[in-house]
């Protein structure tokens, strides 16, 4: 497999990559000689490649991918929420504004795809966060009974969600997406977490009390990806 890719010289420590719009970009870290480069380069290449062979096995979230090909309007169901119409027209900067439908996007001049991308899920995410949030209660009430200062919903490339140490709970807005049984895994995961905050066995413990169904549902998550921002 070969797959195109870019460098990128910092004055970082380590040497990493990522994979975004279908380029490797290899970042090296700082001081390296020729060979040292050489050699963080074909390891990042090689690492980065089952990376992608692995993503390509998966279902892909990525519901906005037709605003970002060009497309003027786009209409998106959320299982389980609203339908929501986006509409897209040039502008001299970069917003929205609220219609009874979705939002009416204008696109400012020179804003790049990654910070589009982010901003079409803030959107997004605005319009449900009052659906989410009520069903972030809802399952604390029948189930561990924490404390919650707060529900978030936003984008994110890694992680499905977060709590915070106040208690603050961070969901990533591709679950929207997901079966029902994966969101309200996610969100009981979070939970646990106002109990302990680690992985540890008794952790796990709160959450299949909770879930019973935990384990099937993780495994079946894996074959999901993230879309890259």
């Amino acid at each position: 497999m070969s797959l195109p890719y870019r460098l990128e010289r910092t004055r970082n420590r380590h040497s990493n990559a990522v994979y975004r719009d279908e380029t490797i970009v290899i970042r090296l870290a700082r001081n390296l000689s020729l060979r040292e480069e050489q050699r963080h380069i074909e390891n990042l290449l090689k690492r980065m490649e089952k990376f992608v062979i692995r993503e390509e096995r998966r279902t892909r979230i990525d519901p906005f991918r037709p605003l970002l090909e060009g497309a003027s309007e786009l209409t998106i169901a959320v299982p389980g929420g609203g339908s929501y119409r986006f509409t897209l027209e040039a502008g001299d900067r970069t917003r929205a504004r609220r219609t009874t439908e979705g939002w009416a996007v204008t696109l400012g001049p020179g804003i790049r795809r990654a910070r589009f991308h982010r901003f079409l899920w803030r959107l997004l995410s605005e319009l449900e966060l009052p659906r989410i949030r009520s069903l972030v209660h809802a399952i604390n009430t029948q189930t561990l009974r924490v404390r919650v200062r707060g529900v978030k919903l936003h984008s994110a490339t890694t992680l499905w969600g977060s709590c915070s140490h106040i208690g603050s709970i961070a969901l990533n807005a591709v679950l929207l997406f997901l079966p029902q049984d994966m969101l309200e895994y996610v969100i009981v995961h979070e939970l646990a977490h106002r109990i302990h905050g680690n992985h540890a066995r008794a952790f796990w413990r709160e959450v299949e009390r909770a879930c019973p169904e935990y384990d099937r549902i993780r495994r079946a998550m894996r074959h999901f990806s993230i879309c890259s921002l």
